[in-house]
């Protein structure tokens, strides 16, 4: 202990310039220059306390259940070989790199009390451990630490995320226990005292009160805990959290600590549901003058996500997104995959498949462990975007590159808020944790926003594709074309109705294409490429698929080059009628949609008039009011009406006769 003391301040020496102890400030939290810190980032769930639905496993997956199973299956010394491997991939240098280089300050990290204490009157350094090395990282990348005791002794509630037994949440029925937490509290407190990398630490999460305790517990528990961390630490902020999920705070009003900061969770309502929220900015923020930091928000889209930390942020109100990483789910900030080797351990569990042998189980686990490190997740980039990028209301922006030509995965449209990236009749869930819950992403898989995501398995290689679709739902993708290019356009569809049609559009405002989409026979078995017809490509353009009449799959958009030798160079444009003595109708033909200049010059060749269009395929026309740019008349005479695209230019002469 006193060697890991040593190391601490040592570190400490090393970046307490940089680094000063937060405090608290009226309704604000502030850094040691006394500037507003809003305390926003990630929940490490399911890192030190495990939460079975996080590993897909079936029923109550408390933190004492799942090492139990993974004992049975490759006993206690391998167990502990993956629960070293799983931690060290689990959050790395990368990841942190990563939260710095995006803009988030924070890191909320839930303890278990056994990796400090595994019984009354006995400490252990295993918890320092594990954490120095996250908290040296932290400190490099400039990322804020809250302390968050998640699985209390006796447990704080009766749920499997407390590693609980389930039935009783003896942390509120055994005072022993209240004053084992204290003691707990005090350990890590004296060993932290002096590391202000550490911004809070978070009392209890999630407390709910047995049947007949009233809230005096619940204070008295807290009052307890502080009073041990502040005989060796005054340096540091407490946060405490409500009863009921943490959201209830009677009993504990006013402040009871010079240092103490509100928190409240927060899963619920609708995207622009404030009023909920408003019980804590008015009866808790404003009337008390107190912090709030909200620690733990999310399971939910990116466009909830969006619109909840944009308000949270208006209110000086810091917050932390639950989940960090976890298998498969795609409101993580990051998702690992599950082997099929993995999936038999799963169907065991559930009871439906034979238990594996101790060496495929251990190998399959060992995989597993290995499949969380950075490089092997999926990162959830529409949720960073959403978290830190005002942009996101009224900006798409790539959810990666495409240059064309090639093969354009339906899915990967741009990012951005519904209604500016993409429009599903369902971004969102409004009734999270009730019966009327609906998931916003039908297929739940591969992103986290309104769209519906379907697995395919056609083909080779299992893929993806945007399905579910309905009447006016629409995504917007964006392509960043080299060079001029001239490119053909088709969509590969799937579909079991008739009548299903859709539009495809470039730069949002201009018509493109129209068209029906044929019954294939099939949702997955009967994929067609429809050709949409061709278009010229200047330079970054936003291409709009919009569902006029829903009922089909999109897998993809596929550009294939035009040979050059073959495209019509002749715009063939008429003029009518020439003479003309007040209106002009100019026409001329495309074989594509592109940016077309008309250009009009006098006699002299001075140019009297430039106008940009859009020409589309087919018969193009404008009609001219024989007046200048300026908006003068012009004098009788000959004029020259250019045509000019980027592949092709035409001429043609005008008499105008007053």
């Amino acid at each position: 202990m006193k060697n890991k003391f040593i190391f601490i301040v040592f570190n400490i020496f090393l970046v307490g310039q940089l680094f000063g102890f937060l405090k608290t400030d009226g309704e604000i939290i502030v850094n040691e220059n006394n500037e507003k810190v809003i305390l926003k980032g990630f929940g490490l769930g399911g890192w030190l306390v495990l939460e079975g639905y996080m590993w897909n496993y079936p029923g109550f997956g408390s933190t004492s259940v799942l090492e139990a199973e993974i004992e049975n299956l490759i006993g206690s010394d391998k167990k502990k070989l993956f629960f070293e491997t799983y931690r060290e991939n689990y959050i790395n240098e990368k990841e942190i790199k990563f939260l710095a280089d995006n803009g988030f300050n924070a890191l909320r990290i839930p303890l278990h009390y056994k990796h400090f204490s595994a019984s009354k009157n006995s400490f252990s350094e295993e918890g320092f451990q594990i954490l120095d090395p996250v908290i040296s990282l932290c400190k490099k990348y400039g990322i804020y630490i809250i302390l968050d005791m998640h699985a209390a002794p006796g447990a704080q509630n009766t749920n499997d995320f407390s590693d609980s037994d389930g039935q009783n949440a003896y942390l509120f029925t055994e005072e022993s226990n209240q004053e084992w937490l204290a003691s707990i509290w005090k350990y890590i407190a004296d060993y932290y005292a002096n590391e202000p990398i550490i911004a809070a630490y978070d009392l209890l999460n999630e407390p709910v009160l047995p049947w007949g305790k009233g809230p005096s517990v619940l204070r008295k528990t807290y009052e307890t805990s502080i009073d041990s961390i502040r005989e060796v630490d005054q340096n540091h902020i407490v946060i405490i959290e409500g009863n009921w999920y943490g959201n209830d705070h009677s009993g504990l009003l006013p402040p009871f600590d010079s240092e103490m900061v509100y928190s409240f969770h927060h899963y619920i309502g609708g995207i622009d549901d404030t009023n909920y929220i408003h019980q804590y900015t008015t009866n808790l923020q404003k009337q008390f003058n107190v912090p709030l930091w909200v620690g733990e928000v999310g399971e939910n889209s990116n466009t909830w996500a969006h619109n909840k930390k944009s308000f949270f942020e208006s209110k000086n109100i810091g917050w932390s997104w639950w989940n960090f990483k976890s298998l498969e789910r795609i409101s993580s900030l990051f998702s690992y995959r599950k082997t099929e080797d993995f999936q038999r351990i799963i169907d065991f569990w559930q009871g439906s498949g034979p238990k594996p042998d101790t060496l495929d189980a251990f190998t399959t686990l060992m995989s597993f462990a290995e499949l969380t490190s950075f490089d092997s997740c999926d990162i959830n980039i529409g949720l960073v975007r959403a978290l830190v990028d005002s942009s996101f209301s009224y900006v798409s922006k790539p959810f990666s590159s495409f240059k064309p030509p090639g093969q354009l995965p339906a899915i990967n449209y741009d990012t951005g808020n519904n209604g500016v990236a993409y429009h599903d009749n369902q971004s969102v869930d409004p009734n999270k944790f009730s019966p009327e819950t609906k998931s916003w992403n039908n297929g739940w898989t591969y992103r986290n926003d309104g769209v519906d995501i379907g697995v395919s398995n056609a083909g080779i290689e299992e893929s993806y594709y945007v399905g579910w679709i309905e009447d006016g739902e629409w995504m917007i993708y964006t392509l960043d074309p080299d060079k001029p290019t001239n490119q053909k356009v088709s969509l590969e569809v799937a579909s079991y109705i008739n009548g299903c049609e859709v539009t495809v559009e470039f730069d949002s405002s201009y018509f493109f294409h129209k068209v029906q989409l044929p019954n294939t026979n099939g949702w997955d078995n009967g994929w067609r490429t429809i050709t949409i017809g061709n278009v010229s490509l200047s330079g970054k353009t936003k291409m709009k698929i919009k569902a006029e009449t829903g009922g089909f799959n999109l897998k993809s958009i596929i550009f294939q080059n035009i040979d050059e030798s073959i495209i019509p160079m002749s715009l063939r444009p008429t003029i009518y009628p020439n003479p003309v003595n007040s209106i002009a109708k100019i026409e001329w033909n495309s074989d594509f949609y592109l940016k077309t200049d008309i250009n009009i010059y006098n006699v002299y060749g001075n140019l009297v008039l430039n106008h940009s269009v859009m020409s589309k395929k087919g018969v193009n026309q404008i009609n001219w009011d024989m007046r200048s740019s300026e908006m003068k008349s012009l004098p009788s005479g000959i004029y020259f009406i250019s045509i000019e695209t980027s592949n092709a230019k035409s001429t043609i002469k005008l008499t105008f006769l007053k």
